[in-house]
């Protein structure tokens, strides 16, 4: 096969892979594997395939209520939901970076009339964000938190108490923590 014609192919996949319509799941992988096999049988290959990017992901509900939890308490979420690539733990309440990349992570707590909650999030043993519910006057209320941050390989990230007790954290789904690799480096 000529040269001009290698490139024609490549050119009119890579436009058809721009101008691409909303189609169907099925359908989808089906052009991507369609144009996938031109590619190959003109002897180009992308140097990193779709499929090889490694998603990590996670969500945790509190399983128990928590009742006058300590300062400086790690707080374990065992009700794993989704842990895709095995980084967090809840037996220790510590998520681990896997590789280098942009983490995100948010956590929401429920209190009841006159709790008293702080919680940090941590990473390697520093505060980066504070929330918190203080005296709080309805039946029940949620105070929720964002961290987005660049880890390295091997960083840990977990939320604790801080400042004073924590007199009442909701168990069940009203109380969670969640993270995912949004991008890697």
């Amino acid at each position: 096969m000529s040269n001009v014609l290698k490139l024609i192919i490549v050119c009119c996949a890579v436009l058809s892979l721009c101008c691409v319509q909303a189609t169907s799941p099925p359908q989808f992988l089906k052009d991507i594997n369609g144009y996938r096999s031109a590619c190959k049988s003109i002897g180009w290959e992308p140097k990193q395939d779709c499929g090889m990017y490694n998603v990590v992901a996670f969500h945790a509900n509190l399983i128990p209520h928590l009742n006058n939890v300590t300062p400086n308490t790690t707080i374990k979420f065992g009700n794993v939901q989704l842990n895709t690539g095995n980084s967090y733990d809840p037996n220790t309440g510590i998520f681990t970076a896997p590789e280098d990349g942009v983490y995100s992570f948010a956590w929401s707590f429920l209190s009841k009339v006159g709790g008293t909650v702080y919680v940090a999030a941590v990473i390697d043993n520093a505060d980066h964000v504070h929330t918190c519910i203080q005296d709080q006057q309805s039946k029940f209320i949620s105070t929720s938190g964002h961290l987005l941050h660049e880890l390295k390989e091997g960083s840990r990230v977990w939320l604790r108490t801080f400042h004073v007790a924590a007199t009442f954290i909701h168990g069940s789904y009203y109380s969670y923590f969640s993270g995912s690799k949004i991008n890697s480096l």
